[in-house]
């Protein structure tokens, strides 16, 4: 396996966004918006009530290629809210001998709320990607997440036949781990196809809501979702977290799967009925 230091390419991008929100006068402001490379946010939208931010953020090389770093940190503080999302997926292309790396830190302060909802991570035959997300959360703070990936271009009949990915997804509170999920998929791994695993299934999503103080919205899950035929999932109760896991053949069914569960949700975690980013009606 390449290791990260195994090969340096003058020509990768080294990406750094720092953001930060506070809550001023019954509004979330985005007081803090740097960067560093080709990762941005332009401007926040308030297409609702002032108190949620919408925010998207913007990745212009539109893909990511062995040796790139991108480092996403989000600092919430107390009484703030903000959703967050894309334009598009993210895309982990095929290596070029070198590991592509995104790692994403967030942290939610007292009465904080985050709606985290990017659109999905698309690896490509023979990526090499390693990719962490980490969620800390307060006692007070609110949180709907979701994160989904697909291997190679099943709309292309393209398997994800060589290469390397390693994901993350950790969700704290006050230092304690509530959640802690890896992943660690090979090209041609058997895990892909055999019934045990994927069963050829080329998405997998994963869908946290917390935290949650009984097990009402468990049962609401279970009563609105037994339409969804066409792919598998699972609802469980962890730590005081709602966790829906998923698979399907294609992103679009989890992504469409996942957007009626926040419709669903949302005004029960924020109370807020949902309105969809406008960038993904584009």
């Amino acid at each position: 396996m390449t290791t990260a230091s195994a090969i340096h390419d003058t020509r990768s991008w080294k990406a750094n966004l720092n953001l930060v929100f506070e809550h001023k006068k019954n509004k979330t402001i985005l007081v803090n918006n740097k960067h560093q490379g080709p990762l941005l946010v332009q401007k926040p939208f308030y297409p609702e009530k002032p108190l949620c931010c919408h925010v998207y953020l913007i990745h212009p090389p539109a893909g990511i290629v062995g040796g790139d770093s991108l480092n996403i940190n989000v600092d919430l503080l107390s009484n703030a809210h903000a959703l967050i999302t894309t334009p598009a997926a993210t895309k982990f292309y095929r290596s070029n001998g070198n590991i592509a790396t995104q790692n994403q830190t967030i942290n939610l302060s007292s009465n904080a709320g985050l709606e985290w909802l990017p659109q999905e991570t698309v690896f490509f035959n023979g990526a090499e990607a390693f990719s962490k997300t980490r969620i800390n959360m307060a006692q007070q703070s609110n949180l709907i997440a979701w994160e989904i990936q697909c291997w190679g271009m099943p709309a292309n009949n393209e398997d994800f036949s060589q290469g390397l990915c390693r994901q993350k997804l950790e969700i704290w509170q006050d230092d304690m781990p509530l959640l802690l999920e890896c992943n660690r998929l090979s090209g041609g791994d058997k895990l892909l196809h055999s019934p045990w695993g994927m069963n050829n299934n080329k998405s997998i999503g994963t869908l946290v809501v917390g935290k949650v103080k009984n097990d009402s919205l468990l049962e609401i899950i279970k009563d609105q979702l037994t339409e969804f035929s066409s792919i598998v999932y699972g609802c469980t109760l962890l730590n005081g977290l709602l966790i829906i896991r998923t698979m399907a053949k294609y992103a679009e069914q989890v992504k469409e799967f996942f957007t009626l569960i926040w419709q669903l949700l949302r005004p029960y975690i924020f109370d807020l009925d949902a309105c969809p980013p406008r960038i993904w009606q584009t």
